[in-house]
C-alpha cells in the first residue's frame, strides 16, 4: 500500500447525524464510544484516506472497531495513545457485508490498561460514511440469574430443522468452551446487517459473523448459539449448552438467537421487516429450545431488555416479542400429542378396556355416553406420564347400576383432542 501523498487536499467532514440507535455486531461485541464522529479526509496517490482520532476515555481496552458504510476498505490501521505516547501504527482488520454495504474496521491491542484514545486511518477509493468509534472492553462474564425461576415445559416440540456447523463450513472454536452452570434466559437479537434471503447466503452471512466474532473481536467462537435467516433457515452457532457471547453481563443460562438482518430504521439502511418465514422458525425454534432446557417462554427478551445499551434487535422485530412469546406458548399447548387409543373387546359382555399408549404427558378424560347422547359413566379424569396406560369399565352406570345391552360411545380427550370410539354391549 503506497501511502505516499500525491498532493494534500484536506477539509473536515462532517456526518449527517442518524437517531440514536446502534450496530449490535460492534455492539454486542463493546460499547459505544463516539457516533458520528468528525473525520479528516486526505487524498493520497492511491486512496482516499479518512484520518480520524477518538476522544479520551478511561476503561480499559482489547481494542476498538469503526462502523463504516459507502465503499469498499482496502486497509486500516490503528495505534493507540499509551500513557502519552502514541505507539506505531499496525493493521487492522475489516469486514464488509455485501448486501447492505455495511463494514467494519478492527483492531485488538495488548496493553488493555493505560490506553487514552487510538487513532485511524481507512483507504478507501470512496468516500466514506463513518457512523461510530466503538470500544474492546476486556471481556468478562458475570452470573446474574435476574431472579427468575426455571419452569418445566411439559410439551413435545419436535426438534427443527438446524443446519449444523459443518454444514454451513464453521472454524472451530479457539479454546475449549465453558458449560451453562443452568438455563434462566432466552435472548433475541438482530444481526444489524446480512439479510440472507436463501440458505447460501445465509451460510455466507453466518460464516461471516464467525470471522469477526473470532478475528475481529477475538473471541473463541461466534458469539449467538442459533441464527435464523429471512428464508427461515436455522444455523447452530455456539452448542446451545456452552456460554455465548451475546449480552456482555448477562450470559450465563442465557441462550441466544440472532436473526439476520437489519431492522432499526432510525440506522442507516436498516429498514428491513421481520419475515414470516423467519418469525415462524424463531417460534419453533424457542418452542424447542424452552421445552429442551425447563424455560418458560415468558422469560425470552430482546437484547435492549437486559442493560438499554443498544436498540437490538430493532424498532422492526422488538415490539412483536410479546407475540412471539404468546406464539410459542400456545404451540406448546397445542401441539398434537400422539397416542393410540384401543378399546377391547368389542362387543364385550363383561369389562370394556382401554388402552393408551402416550408419547408424553397428558390429561386423559374418558367419558361414556348413550344412544340419547347422555352421559352414564366417567370411567377418568386424571393426569398421565408417558408410557402405556390401561382403564377399563365394568358396563355399570354412575349409580352402579348394571346398564342395558346397547351400543355406548367411548368418549376421550387428551390434552384438549377427543375421539370417539363406539362399542356393542352384550347381556
Amino acid at each position: 500500500m503506497n501511502t505516499l501523498y500525491k498532493y494534500t487536499l484536506i477539509f473536515l467532514y462532517y456526518l449527517i447525524p442518524f437517531d440514536d440507535s446502534v450496530f449490535p455486531q460492534t455492539e454486542d461485541a463493546g460499547l459505544l464510544l463516539e457516533r458520528n464522529p468528525t473525520i479528516k479526509i486526505t487524498d493520497s496517490l492511491n486512496y482516499l484516506v479518512h484520518n480520524g482520532t477518538t476522544k479520551l476515555f478511561e476503561d480499559a481496552i482489547e481494542g476498538g472497531a469503526i462502523d463504516y458504510y459507502g465503499g469498499v476498505v482496502d486497509s486500516v490501521l490503528f495505534r493507540v495513545l499509551l500513557k502519552n505516547k502514541w505507539l506505531p501504527w499496525q493493521y487492522g482488520k475489516t469486514f464488509h457485508d455485501k448486501i447492505s454495504g455495511q463494514g467494519i474496521a478492527t483492531f485488538l491491542n495488548d496493553y488493555k490498561e493505560g490506553v487514552k484514545k487510538f487513532q485511524f486511518k481507512l483507504f478507501s477509493n470512496s468516500i466514506l460514511t463513518i457512523t461510530k468509534i466503538t470500544i474492546f472492553k476486556p471481556y468478562f462474564e458475570e452470573t446474574l440469574p435476574l431472579n427468575r425461576t426455571l419452569k418445566s415445559v411439559d410439551a413435545h416440540i419436535q426438534k427443527p430443522r438446524i443446519i449444523s456447523r459443518e454444514e454451513w463450513g464453521a472454524a472451530p472454536p479457539k479454546y475449549d468452551y465453558t458449560n451453562h452452570p443452568y438455563f434462566d434466559k432466552l435472548t433475541l437479537h438482530h444481526a444489524a446487517c446480512c439479510g440472507a434471503e436463501n440458505i447460501d447466503e445465509g451460510m455466507e452471512a453466518v460464516r461471516g459473523i464467525q470471522d469477526f466474532h473470532q478475528n475481529g473481536r477475538g473471541w473463541n467462537d461466534i458469539g449467538y448459539h442459533f441464527l435464523v435467516d429471512r428464508a427461515g433457515n436455522i444455523y447452530q452457532g455456539r452448542p446451545e449448552t456452552v456460554l455465548g457471547a451475546h449480552v456482555g453481563g448477562a450470559n450465563t443460562g442465557n441462550i441466544g438467537v440472532c436473526i439476520l438482518g437489519c431492522y432499526h430504521p432510525p440506522e442507516a439502511n436498516c429498514n428491513q421487516t421481520m419475515s414470516l418465514t423467519s418469525r415462524d422458525s424463531i417460534v419453533k425454534l424457542f418452542a424447542w429450545i424452552s421445552q429442551i432446557y425447563g424455560q418458560d417462554p415468558n422469560v425470552l427478551l430482546g437484547h435492549r431488555d437486559y442493560f438499554g445499551t443498544t436498540a437490538c434487535p430493532g424498532d422492526n422485530v422488538w415490539p412483536y416479542l410479546s407475540g412471539i412469546r404468546s406464539d410459542i406458548i400456545e404451540l406448546q399447548e397445542t401441539i398434537e400429542l400422539n397416542f393410540q387409543f384401543t378399546a377391547y373387546p368389542n362387543p364385550f359382555i363383561f369389562k370394556q378396556t382401554f388402552q393408551y399408549d402416550l408419547n408424553a404427558s397428558a390429561h386423559i378424560l374418558i367419558n361414556i355416553y348413550d344412544l340419547l347422547g347422555r352421559k352414564v359413566r366417567m370411567v377418568v379424569n386424571e393426569d398421565y406420564e408417558p408410557g402405556m396406560k390401561t382403564f377399563s369399565w365394568d358396563g355399570k352406570h354412575f349409580n352402579g347400576e348394571k346398564l342395558p345391552a346397547g351400543v355406548y360411545f367411548i368418549r376421550s380427550i387428551i390434552n384438549g383432542k377427543s375421539e370417539t370410539k363406539k362399542v356393542l354391549m352384550l347381556n
